[in-house]
């Protein structure tokens, strides 16, 4: 049992690996929307109000694209909206299994807003 069980727990983490890679594209992005809807939220914060949209007046929540390109329309640039595309972008990407697409598209979205 004990012979069994050393080739099984092999197989299982050489599996794994692919996944703990990608994952740190998937972490990469998760920490970049939240630098994104912080770096939103001070537009916000700072500039303009717009009236509440239909969704909104329905309970709707905003997606983080549908904020970006509201900022960006009432004048406050599009390094959000950029940034959230290229967000986007890197998601798709991480589906897909390309880990250097994804890095590359998280990259462009913290440049946008002005990250390293």
């Amino acid at each position: 049992m004990k012979h069994l069980l050393t080739p099984l727990a092999v197989a299982l983490l050489i599996g794994a690996m692919p996944a703990a890679h990608a994952s740190s594209c998937g972490e990469a992005v998760i920490k970049t929307q939240a630098a994104l809807d912080n770096y939103i939220d001070a537009l916000a914060a700072k500039g303009p109000s717009a009236p509440e949209s239909t969704g909104a007046l329905l309970n709707h929540d905003p997606s983080p694209g549908a904020i970006a390109r509201t900022e960006a329309e009432l004048g406050d640039g599009d390094q959000a909206e950029l940034g959230q595309q290229a967000l986007d972008r890197a998601r798709a990407a991480e589906a897909k299994g390309d880990a250097a697409a994804c890095e590359a598209q998280v990259a462009r979205a913290r440049a946008a807003i002005g990250l390293k």
